[in-house]
C-alpha cells in the first residue's frame, strides 16, 4: 500500500509515465526475488503492435529485439475476440506462436517467460501488457496473484494518465491554433474592409466640409465632430486589428513585428520599454513567431495592469539551446504562492497558463521568477524553430520590411 501511495501521488506531481512504470517494475522485481518484468505499449500508430518501453532490469538486447519487430504478432492478443483480455502463463507461452519471437530472444538471455499480462483500460481496450521473466533453470516462486494485479492496475492508471494528458494537450494546442486562424481573419477583415470604408467615409465628409457655406456655423462644426470620430474610430479599428494579428509578423517577421507593437504601446499606455534585439534576427517557424510574440504581449499587458511598473525590459538573444526571451519589470512582482500552484488553476491568470502552453508544445520552456523587486518571465525556444537561409531575393524582400 506504500508503494501505490508513492506511485500514485507521483502520477499527482506529474511525474513523466515511464519513470512511473520504471519504478512500478523495479518494485515487482524486489517483491518476487529473481522476477525481471517488462512493460509494454500499445503502439496504435502502426496497429496492433507492443513495444517494450519500461523495465529497468530487463536485458537491454532482448528489449531491443523485440522493440525491431516490423509487424506485432499481436492480433490476437489485442483484438476485441473472445479471449482477449485473458492472462497468459508460461503453458500458453511456450505453446502459442503469436510469442516465438519473445520466447527465442529471451532464451538468448537465459531467460524464460513466466507470465503475460495485459494491462486494460475499464472498457477492457487494451493499453499493453506487463511480462515477468526468470532466469532459466531457476526455481520460481509461486507467482504472487494479487501483487502482479494490483501491479497491471497501477500500470493502467499510469498509462491512462499519460494519454488523457497527451490528449488534452493536444486539444489545447487545436484551440490555440484555431483562436490565432480566427484572430488572423478578423484582423484582416478589420484592416481591409471596415478600415477602407472609414477611410472613404472621412475622405467623403471632407468634401462635404469643403462644400458648405462658411455662414453655416452650427453644420460646419457638424462635420468637424464627424470627422474626428471617424478618424478616431478609424485609429481604435487599425490597432485592434494589430492587437489581434500583427500583420508584419507574417510578412516581415518578428523582429519588425515587435518593433512597432512596442512602439504602439509606448504612445498608448506610456510604459517605457527598452527593447534588446539582434539586428537582423533569423526568422523562424510560423509557430515559434507567433507564440514568441503572444508571450511577449501578455507579459507586457500582465506588467501594464498588475505590477504598478513604469519600466520593462525585452531583450531576444541566441543561446546554445536556441533563442532566448526575457522580459522582465520593476514592480511588485507576482503573489506569493501563484506561480507554485497547478498551471490552469484557478490561482494563476490565464495569461501564465497561456505562455506555459505555448512554449510547451514548440517545445520550449518557460522560466518565471518574481520577487517584491520585480519578474522576469523567460522562454527558450528550441533552434530547430529557426528556418533555414533564404534565397538573396527573400533576404531582399525581408530588407525591405524593416525600413523606416
Amino acid at each position: 500500500m506504500t508503494t501505490e501511495t508513492r506511485l500514485l501521488e507521483m502520477l499527482g506531481h506529474g511525474v513523466p509515465m515511464l519513470e512511473v512504470l520504471n519504478e512500478l517494475c523495479n518494485f515487482i522485481d524486489t517483491q518476487l526475488p529473481g522476477a525481471i518484468s517488462t512493460v509494454f505499449l500499445l503502439d496504435n500508430n502502426e496497429g496492433q503492435r507492443l513495444r517494450p518501453v519500461a523495465g529497468p532490469n530487463a536485458p537491454k538486447t532482448w528489449k531491443e529485439e523485440i522493440d525491431n519487430l516490423e509487424a506485432g504478432p499481436y492480433v490476437g492478443f489485442c483484438s476485441t475476440a473472445e479471449g482477449q483480455g485473458r492472462a497468459l502463463t508460461v503453458g500458453d507461452i511456450d505453446s502459442d506462436a503469436i510469442f516465438a519471437v519473445h520466447r527465442e530472444a529471451a532464451l538468448r538471455e537465459g531467460l524464460q517467460m513466466a507470465s503475460f499480462r495485459p494491462i486494460l483500460t475499464i472498457e477492457k481496450e487494451i493499453l499493453g501488457a506487463l511480462a515477468l521473466s526468470y532466469p532459466q533453470r531457476a526455481h520460481w516462486p509461486k507467482l504472487d496473484t494479487e501483487l502482479i494485479e494490483r501491479a497491471v492496475h497501477l500500470a493502467a492508471i499510469a498509462i491512462e494518465c499519460y494519454r488523457n494528458e497527451q490528449e488534452l494537450r493536444e486539444f489545447s494546442k487545436r484551440l490555440s491554433q484555431s483562436q490565432d486562424d480566427e484572430r488572423r481573419r478578423i484582423a484582416r477583415e478589420l484592416h481591409d474592409s471596415t478600415g477602407q470604408k472609414l477611410s472613404v467615409l472621412a475622405m467623403n465628409l471632407a468634401l462635404v466640409k469643403n462644400q458648405i457655406n462658411s455662414s453655416e456655423i452650427q453644420f460646419h462644426k457638424m462635420l468637424s465632430d464627424c470627422s474626428a470620430l471617424t478618424t478616431d474610430i478609424s485609429e481604435e479599428v487599425r490597432t485592434l486589428s494589430y492587437m489581434m494579428h500583427p500583420p508584419l509578423l507574417d510578412e516581415c517577421g518578428l523582429e519588425t513585428a515587435i518593433q512597432m507593437y512596442l512602439g504602439g504601446i509606448n504612445r498608448r499606455v506610456g510604459l517605457e520599454i527598452q527593447l534588446d534585439i539582434p539586428l537582423r534576427l533569423e526568422r523562424l517557424s510560423e509557430e515559434a513567431e507567433l507564440a514568441i510574440f503572444r508571450i511577449v504581449q501578455a507579459s507586457l499587458a500582465n506588467i501594464h495592469l498588475h505590477s504598478g511598473s513604469r519600466t520593462a525590459t525585452v531583450k531576444i538573444e541566441r543561446v546554445s539551446e536556441g533563442l532566448a526571451v526575457t522580459i522582465s519589470d520593476q514592480g511588485r512582482g507576482i503573489p506569493s504562492g501563484v506561480l507554485e500552484r497547478s498551471p490552469l488553476g484557478k490561482g494563476v491568470g490565464v495569461g501564465i497558463a497561456g505562455m506555459r502552453e505555448r512554449v510547451k508544445y514548440i517545445g520550449g520552456r518557460l522560466e518565471i521568477e518574481s520577487s517584491e523587486y520585480g519578474t522576469t518571465v523567460r522562454a527558450i525556444i528550441p533552434s530547430h524553430h529557426f528556418r533555414e537561409a533564404k534565397s538573396s531575393a527573400a533576404a531582399v524582400g525581408r530588407d525591405s520590411c524593416g525600413g523606416d
